[in-house]
């Protein structure tokens, strides 16, 4: 099964999951795929949180709608110091992850991020629209793998991936995950349709079918204003 295959598995049992039986009618409206484009962060948020959401917005959009000069603009002076090629979309190869995580670029400029985007869009389809934003964590010992229990360990992972220890820890804020709905390339939606055994206009109609990648942004304070610090953009999960 290809990459986009899996991707396809991941978002129907996203969408499976949002749509249970027996959930009331106020459950079934904060669907995160109902929402409009402008309408994607997480509504029970406090508002604590809800800084955080407001904050990572405009990279989220950027990202979505392939302003990628926006979305440079949102991102820190850490962000655009080092970025690793994973951060756009990892490997499968566990050794050509860690050889790209050894090697970062370094001070990148826009055009520059402009073409890493590429390889996110190669790897999960062109950005289309914002799906949903939360916050994961804003536990300064999550956000510094600073936890002593063993889940502390999966929590951290889960919030900064492989975030660098470079980035200082006295000003990383929270941590934000989300999804962005993305439009698949017309050959790998006809090798798709194929293993489904449907046509690619009946693959299109299966609402279904909602393709997308998982974004992580962790934000920092920088000169009193809230920024990207780090993100990655993942593959879709059976934890989103």
């Amino acid at each position: 099964m290809n990459r986009f295959a899996l991707m396809f598995l991941a978002a129907s049992l996203l969408v499976a999951g949002c749509g249970k039986s027996g959930q009331d009618d106020s459950s079934a409206k904060k669907n995160p795929r109902a929402k409009s484009a402008e309408d994607f962060l997480d509504a029970d948020a406090s508002p604590a949180e809800r800084k955080f959401l407001v904050a990572a917005k405009p990279f989220v959009l950027a990202i979505a709608n392939r302003k990628y000069n926006e979305g440079y603009l949102q991102l820190s002076t850490h962000a655009r110091a080092r970025m690793s090629l994973n951060q756009f979309a990892p490997h499968d190869d566990k050794a050509l992850v860690e050889l790209w995580e050894k090697n970062p670029e370094t001070f990148i400029i826009p055009s520059r991020f402009a073409e890493l985007m590429k390889l996110t869009e190669t790897a999960y389809g062109a950005p289309h629209k914002p799906i949903s934003l939360r916050v994961e964590s804003t536990d300064p010992d999550i956000l510094n793998r600073r936890g002593k229990e063993p889940l502390d360990r999966l929590d951290s992972i889960f919030a900064i991936g492989a975030m660098p220890d470079s980035i200082p820890a006295d000003i990383r804020r929270a941590s934000v995950r989300g999804q962005i709905a993305t439009q698949l390339p017309r050959e790998e939606l006809e090798k798709i349709a194929k293993q489904e055994e449907t046509t690619v206009e009946e693959l299109l109609k299966n609402p279904d079918f909602a393709p997308y990648f998982t974004i992580k942004v962790v934000l920092v304070e920088e000169e009193g204003q809230l920024k990207v610090g780090y993100f990655e953009f993942l593959p879709p999960s059976m934890l989103d």
